[in-house]
């Protein structure tokens, strides 16, 4: 199956016209969005009319009881992760308190004082946080998480070298590469950030990832 990843609108209707629009050019199968869609009620019955799974983001979490009744409904029950065969869709890390299930259940487990920093990590900046998250994927036993919430697009991967040390490495090129498969000790785990589809940190193109998971590509689209 080919997914469309994408996050981080922030109330830019152009933005997702823009993903839907060049997803269909290269035959995706599944859309998936990984949260804070902005104020705007009509991108939220955008994403629900057209059936996307959608995973919580920090906004979601602190602006979802401001929404029509329904559509509050509807976005208190966004899950964390979603996951399908080796990949994990997130927000900001697979690594998730167990009482965060929910938007809705996140935001009375936030209530207690729990920082949003700690919660809601910027990968591109928290070197402990990635390894955090590659440990959740070691332990569920998933190849790659896409988040979003940086407005960065970038790939970090965890290798095992012949000496069994081990080393993140980074980069925000090539546009397309495949996940690779590590050693049978440890295998090669990714974290990939999709970018933001409405309001990029990386420059003006709007952003979003693509992946197959039959072939395990991931295409890293720039609009």
């Amino acid at each position: 199956m080919r997914y469309a990843i994408f996050s981080d609108l922030h109330d830019n209707q152009h933005g997702l016209a823009a993903v839907l629009a060049d997803a269909k050019q290269h035959a995706v199968d599944q859309f998936v969005y990984l949260g804070d869609v902005g104020r705007d009620p009509t991108l939220f019955l955008a994403l629900q009319k057209r059936n996307i799974p959608c995973t919580f983001g920090n906004w979601e979490v602190s602006g979802w009881q401001r929404l029509p009744a329904t559509l509050a409904a509807w976005v208190g029950a966004w899950p964390a992760l979603i996951r399908h065969g080796e990949a994990i869709f997130c927000h900001a890390t697979p690594d998730i308190p167990a009482a965060a299930t929910t938007t809705a259940a996140t935001a009375v487990y936030m209530a207690n004082g729990v920082g949003w920093m700690t919660l809601f990590p910027r990968l591109n900046r928290n070197e402990e946080a990635r390894w955090a998250a590659l440990a959740v994927l070691e332990t569920l036993d998933a190849r790659v998480a896409f988040h979003g919430h940086t407005h960065v697009q970038e790939v970090y991967g965890w290798v095992e070298d012949e000496q069994a040390q081990r080393r993140l490495w980074a980069f925000n090129a090539p546009s397309e590469f495949h996940l690779e498969q590590g050693n049978l000790v440890a295998p090669n785990r990714y974290l990939v950030g999709v970018g933001s589809a409405g309001a990029p940190d990386d420059g003006p193109q709007l952003r979003y990832a693509i992946y197959d998971d039959a072939t395990k590509q991931v295409v890293l689209q720039r609009l």
